[in-house]
């Protein structure tokens, strides 16, 4: 990390006024945003679609992991085991959740920010770029957190000041009344169609280690229409057929 920022950032902690940390993030966010592949190529990952094998850590099961992100507001999560199925889809400030073969239902109101602290962890460089008046700056040990909080949903964005990777995100949610964190450790980065993409994702909820997750394949810059994020009824068995002869591999 440079002086100039070491220097910078302590100004932030010792004056405190709006905009005196405003130089710092932006020349953070222009750091990330370049590491990830420049404007251009970030762009890529406000529309993509993500496929992961899951290891439950908690239940020692195989799984996977479908996700369809389009920022600023949309996201749909398709969890899918040998014996259940589950998917998520947020619209804007409309969750909903469907289990197996039931019909969908609209999220409770801590289900739908649980999503929505999900979508958040999904913002990019250029996404936090465009949030930069709500940011907050702290530092340690090379590395930098960027706090986010929106809509009364706090996140921290922590990245490496050597390579300017986003290295790990926790969000916190309020859960009948007591905090709780959910972190992502994100590692194994490697360029995808000139847009830096991690590939390995190792999980927290509550200081315990709950999945590791490998991806195998995304597309960026996706086709996704909004129909894509409407509730409809799992296609279960298909799904789960699949799961099953990838674990037997």
């Amino acid at each position: 990390m440079s002086i100039r920022l070491n220097l910078v950032a302590l100004g932030c902690i010792i004056l405190a006024p709006v905009g005196v940390c405003a130089e710092p993030i932006a020349d953070a966010l222009e750091k990330m945003i370049e590491a990830y592949g420049g404007e251009e190529n970030v762009r890529k990952l406000d529309s993509a679609v993500q496929e992961w094998d899951l290891l439950a850590l908690t239940r020692n099961q195989q799984g996977k992991d479908k996700r369809s992100i389009q920022l600023p507001g949309q996201l749909k999560v398709e969890l899918v085991y040998p014996n259940k199925q589950e998917t998520r889809v947020l619209d804007g400030d409309a969750g909903y959740a469907v289990f197996g073969d039931r019909e969908p239902a609209a999220a409770s109101t801590m289900q739908t920010d649980a999503m929505r602290l999900q979508l958040m962890r999904f913002y990019t460089p250029l996404t936090l770029r465009e949030r930069s008046d709500a940011l907050e700056l702290s530092e340690g040990d090379g590395y930098l957190a960027l706090t986010l909080t929106e809509d009364g949903l706090q996140t921290e964005y922590f990245v490496d000041t050597e390579t300017w990777h986003i290295v790990k995100v926790v969000g916190t949610l309020s859960v009948n009344g007591a905090t709780m964190q959910f972190v992502t450790e994100y590692s194994e980065f490697s360029m995808v169609d000139g847009v830096l993409v991690h590939h390995r994702e190792n999980k927290f909820v509550g200081g315990m280690n709950t999945a590791v997750l490998r991806l195998q394949r995304i597309t960026v810059d996706a086709e996704l229409d909004d129909d894509e994020f409407q509730p409809r009824k799992n296609r279960v068995e298909p799904v789960i057929a699949r799961v099953e002869r990838a674990a037997a591999l």
